[in-house]
C-alpha cells in the first residue's frame, strides 16, 4: 500500500523525472510534489495541469467521439520535455491527478506511463 509520499518518490525513481505532483483537480491545490517543476513554481504548475485536464475534458473532439469510456492520459511533448498527466481512478468524488515532467534526453515514455499506471493502482488499493 502507498501513501501519496510514496506514490511521489516511486515518480521520481523513474528514470529521466525531473518532477512529480499530485493534483487535486476540482480545487486546482498541489497534494503533494518532489523535484522540481517547469516554471519552479509548483502552484503554477498544479494550475496547468487542472488547465489541460479542463481543456481536454470538455473538448467537442473526445466528447463526439462515440461515448469514450474515459481518458487514462495526457501526453504532452515539449522542447524541455515530456509532460504526462495521469488520472487517478479512485474512490467516487476523488479527482486526483499524477503530473509527471521527463527529460526528454533519458526518459523513456512507454516504461513512464507504464510505471504510472502500476503506482497509481498501488496508492488506490491503499
Amino acid at each position: 500500500m502507498l501513501d501519496s509520499q510514496d506514490c511521489l518518490r516511486q515518480m521520481m525513481a523513474i528514470q529521466g523525472a525531473l518532477g512529480a505532483q499530485l493534483v487535486d483537480f476540482t480545487t486546482g491545490l498541489s497534494v503533494g510534489s518532489a523535484g522540481r517543476m517547469p516554471n519552479d513554481d509548483h502552484r503554477s504548475a498544479a494550475s496547468g495541469v487542472v488547465n489541460m485536464l479542463h481543456a481536454t475534458l470538455s473538448s467537442p473532439a473526445i466528447a463526439t467521439v462515440g461515448r469514450p469510456g474515459r481518458i487514462d492520459d495526457i501526453v504532452v511533448t515539449a522542447d524541455n520535455g515530456y509532460h504526462l498527466i495521469h488520472l487517478v481512478a479512485a474512490r467516487p468524488g476523488a479527482r486526483l491527478a499524477l503530473y509527471v515532467w521527463l527529460d526528454r534526453r533519458v526518459g523513456n515514455l512507454a516504461i513512464a506511463q507504464r510505471r504510472l499506471r502500476n503506482t497509481t493502482a498501488e496508492l488506490i488499493a491503499g
